[in-house]
């Protein structure tokens, strides 16, 4: 085992206790190794600091089975990166592939042989460290960019200054009425302009995001989400648009991120109306294990399925529409400022044909290293 490496921490779980005793005294030779009796708590064993690093996880158990729990661990982001391997007397076909097919990285079957059991583990943890390796080096290429785009975005805000500024004085001085030529040449200037200093804004509001110190507490999800109602109070009257909210409980993230997640979706929402009906917006949440599951349902135009992962890239526009404000980068800000607070994002259909965007956070901040 590599001497600059962690010493790997193992879970077991298995509702037997002689099985448990086994492969405890089997791997504590070379890993640190922690051991479950239930599905219920090793889920509660997984979410604690310090994680396991690997669970070995046994299938048929009472009230909930190696299959549901490996559900549960993949849906809470603190654990849906730990690989898990079924350890089980299930021995059919059809039993390793179910088991395979809900993310388990390896499937052993009992009883156990020692040597495989070891083996395999070594392998699989291999493969978790470069991975880890990988994500780190990827996490330290990405901070380089950010800062890079940062600095440029900085002092690209000077000169696109000076060009409104100019272009407007030039429209001044010149005589009136303007040539057709001269106007509509001043009106590019400006309108290029323009959207290159909305775009520039973006780009520094997007970058800033991992910047944002961590939450101290809970912030109160309505409070948020009137915050953003006010910013678009103007712009929901004028579209005559119906925006209604449901029960919405506290979560751990930064109220102005919230906010912003919240004026995003909206505004969204107005932008892509669809002119022939009232726009009908629904804001509602519900608890899931850990977390609260947003969802923003309106029936605008609709986001087809080609287009539910591009549509969170930066800059990308589902229309190709130039006529339509904004920059592309709403929905790209919605996905980091929501990631970077270990949630998720995700897009289903929504009334007549709109589109429905989920959005997921923790209730509460990840445990303290014991």
């Amino acid at each position: 085992m590599d001497a600059n490496r962690p010493h790997p921490t193992i879970l077991i779980v298995d509702d037997t206790p002689e099985n448990l005793h086994v492969l405890m005294e089997l791997l504590k030779p070379s890993y640190t190794v922690r051991g479950a009796n239930s599905a219920q708590r090793a889920l509660a064993v997984a979410r604690a600091l310090p994680r396991p690093d690997l669970i070995l996880l046994d299938i048929m158990m009472p009230e909930m089975d190696g299959y549901e729990c490996l559900r549960r661990l993949r849906d809470t982001p603190e654990t849906r990166d730990i690989p898990v391997i079924f350890l089980t007397a299930l021995d059919s076909t059809e039993d390793e592939r179910h088991g395979l097919d809900l993310g388990a990285v390896d499937y052993i079957t009992k009883p156990i042989r020692p040597a495989i059991v070891e083996a395999r583990i070594r392998n699989h943890l291999d493969m978790k460290f470069a991975r880890d390796w990988l994500r780190a080096q990827n996490a330290l290429l990405e901070a380089e960019l950010n800062r890079f785009l940062e600095i440029l975005a900085h002092h690209l805000q000077e000169p696109v200054r000076r060009q409104i500024t100019f272009a407007q004085l030039l429209e001044r001085s010149l005589p009136k009425p303007l040539n057709e030529m001269a106007e509509v040449s001043l009106s590019q200037i400006m309108e290029g302009a323009t959207r290159l200093r909305e775009m520039l804004h973006d780009v520094l509001l997007y970058l800033a995001v991992s910047q944002f110190p961590p939450p101290t507490e809970t912030c109160l999800a309505t409070a948020a989400f009137k915050a953003a109602y006010r910013q678009l109070y103007s712009k929901i009257l004028t579209t005559g648009a119906q925006v209604t909210q449901g029960d919405l409980p506290a979560v751990w993230i930064n109220e102005n991120q919230l906010t912003e997640v919240f004026r995003a979706l909206l505004d969204n929402a107005l932008e892509y109306r669809r002119p022939s009906q009232q726009v009908r917006i629904r804001v509602k949440a519900e608890a899931k294990d850990s977390e609260i599951i947003f969802s923003v349902t309106d029936n605008s135009c609709g986001i087809p399925p080609e287009y539910r992962e591009k549509i969170f890239w930066v800059f990308e526009r589902l229309h190709a529409d130039t006529s339509r404000p904004g920059t592309g980068i709403g929905l790209a800000l919605v996905k980091k400022i929501v990631e970077n607070a270990a949630g998720r994002v995700w897009v289903e259909d929504g009334e007549d044909g709109g589109s429905c965007i989920r959005f997921s956070l923790p209730t509460a901040a990840e445990p303290a290293p014991q």
